[in-house]
């Protein structure tokens, strides 16, 4: 499926149906799910699976031991957006929760909301109008091609 023809309808559906689904680390299904796991099913609802791993635990403190981790991973997906002025639907906005490293994704839903889920949370809505996202905002990544 190509990334532009999926409708805002396509994507309020998607967002409507993962609402609620609880944190759970290393999650990637609607029984839980990491803010990781989150960008892997939500993109997998819309029939786009993004060359994610899968199955690998990942410990707690990952972010101590391989702080680079996820930007590697990240970087596979497409290419950096910059600006949070920039941000469009469907970027993968990245954040620094934890001291300078990148440790939280979500999923822009439009031009200023996205899709996340944070530790002992459960999956909701934020907005880039809020200080807080803004002052975290690390980048974001654009998907650089359409996925099967």
């Amino acid at each position: 499926m190509n990334l532009h023809e999926i409708t805002q309808e396509e994507i309020n559906e998607v967002v409507d149906g993962l609402l609620g689904i609880p944190y759970q680390h290393n999650g990637r299904d609607r029984n839980g799910v990491d803010c990781w796991g989150l960008v892997r099913l939500f993109f997998q609802e819309l029939g786009i699976n993004l060359p994610i791993s899968d199955g690998q635990y990942i410990s707690d403190e990952w972010y101590k031991e391989d702080p680079e981790r996820y930007m590697r991973a990240l970087h596979t997906l497409g290419l950096e957006v910059g600006h949070f002025n920039n941000l469009n639907r469907l970027d993968i906005p990245y954040f620094r929760l934890y001291r300078d490293v990148v440790s939280h994704t979500a999923v822009m839903i439009d031009d200023h909301h996205f899709v996340h889920v944070l530790r002992e949370k459960v999956v909701s809505v934020g907005t880039m109008r809020r200080r807080i996202w803004r002052g975290k905002y690390g980048g974001a990544i654009r998907l650089k091609y359409s996925f099967k």
